[in-house]
């Protein structure tokens, strides 16, 4: 066969146009990439959830450019193929449910690049998404430490079909609120605990409370809700008769849990110590 009667060859020519197709995509996606990855514009998450569309969006133009080229070829394939239908759909039924839980959790935007989230106990940070899964970074393990594990965690999209999906990030902002307990003896100056705690957390939330106030009064008007008070609060509860709990809720970053938590142990330790030692001097004078 010479060159002529090859590029006249209607099966070659496809298969050509395929391969030029290809390295299109593939050269435009990594530019792309590229240059997302090198904005000075966009912040960590922004470009972690732009550069998995982007790898997205190339794999489905592939694929729909490929069956543009090859459909008649494809039609011809389908006639043969309807005796094997049922054993193909038996043998690949976890890739359909996973291809069917894709769409599903797209229509739903349960969740996107970056949130925290936590399905069927598997808790982390959402890394990468595509037609077969997500990939998490772990965040924790059985209890919410807020620490990443250093292990990343593949999920199949079918098990969004079966199991509920937990979504840290309220309402798809940047602050949810968060509980951090205190347990106090019965005995203790649960007042001056309290006063020490609350002082802590206005002092280590006010560089972000009015960007939280912004938010949560915006996700308020969105939904149609009642807007919640923002600012740190305490509520106390004697679950046992020898103890108390102070409960303190605070807006906080969804990715700064942990650090903001630990600054607010730490402040209200110190005021504690500030506390006492400021009544063991007045008790000095009054001797």
């Amino acid at each position: 066969m010479n060159l002529e009667e090859l590029f006249n060859n209607p099966v070659f020519l496809k298969l050509l146009h395929t391969l030029i197709i290809t390295v299109i995509i593939f050269i435009v996606r990594k530019i792309a990439k590229n240059r997302l990855i090198l904005s000075s514009d966009l912040d960590v998450s922004a470009k972690r959830k732009w550069v998995v569309t982007s790898k997205n969006i190339a794999f489905f133009t592939w694929i729909f450019v490929i069956v543009i080229i090859w459909i008649n070829q494809l039609q011809a394939i389908g006639a043969t193929m309807v005796v094997f239908a049922a054993a193909i759909v038996v043998a690949t039924k976890e890739f359909i449910l996973n291809i069917v839980g894709y769409f599903f959790r797209s229509g739903t935007k349960s969740f996107s690049i970056g949130d925290r989230i936590e399905i069927n106990t598997i808790r982390g940070d959402v890394l990468d998404q595509n037609i077969t899964g997500i990939t998490l970074l772990e965040v924790g393990s059985g209890v919410k430490t807020h620490q990443y594990t250093g292990t990343t965690v593949f999920i199949p999209n079918a098990l969004f079909l079966t199991q509920p999906v937990k979504n840290e990030t309220m309402m798809g902002g940047e602050y949810v609120f968060h509980i951090i307990t205190v347990n106090l003896k019965l005995d203790e100056d649960w007042q001056v605990c309290e006063k020490a705690l609350l002082d802590a957390a206005n002092e280590v939330c006010k560089p972000y409370i009015g960007s939280a106030i912004k938010q949560m009064t915006y996700m308020s008007k969105k939904h149609a809700l009642d807007q919640p008070g923002v600012e740190p609060r305490i509520n106390i509860q004697v679950p046992e008769h020898d103890r108390i709990t102070l409960q303190l809720r605070i807006p906080v970053s969804a990715k700064r849990r942990g650090r903001i938590e630990a600054d607010i142990f730490r402040q209200y330790l110190l005021n504690r110590e500030k506390i006492n030692k400021n009544e063991e001097k007045n008790d000095e004078l009054k001797i």
